[in-house]
């Protein structure tokens, strides 16, 4: 190989990797401003950033409801291994999809705000 097309090799490579570099530092930039939208979102307690990985008591917890609240919404039993599991989980147990679970939820928070 000559000098001239190694010179056109380690051209190429450093200006895709200068882009690669380009591209990652984009996507922190913009997953930290989804990050931060997210948190000031939860920290006012809006009901839309419940998400599958969250339990009941941790809903609860957070969003000022009482658990019994819930349970009643979900029509949990006494039965501490499925209160405790996360909403993904809560759903395939009751043969519902996570994201009507969820709406249900988020529902019956803002109606318990109301009253």
């Amino acid at each position: 190989m000559n000098a001239r097309l190694k010179l056109v090799i380690t051209g190429i490579l450093l200006c895709l990797a200068l882009g690669l570099t380009v591209f990652c530092a984009v996507q922190t930039v913009q997953a930290f401003q989804r990050f931060q939208q997210e948190h000031k979102l939860a920290v006012t307690g809006d009901v839309s950033t419940i998400r599958p990985w969250m339990t009941v008591p941790f809903i609860a917890h957070f969003y000022h409801v009482p658990e019994s609240y819930l349970d009643q919404l979900l029509h949990i039993t006494n039965d501490r291994a499925v209160h405790h599991l996360p909403l993904r989980e809560l759903a395939a147990h009751v043969n519902r999809p996570v994201d009507g679970l969820i709406h249900d939820i988020q529902h019956a928070i803002l109606n318990y705000r109301k009253h």
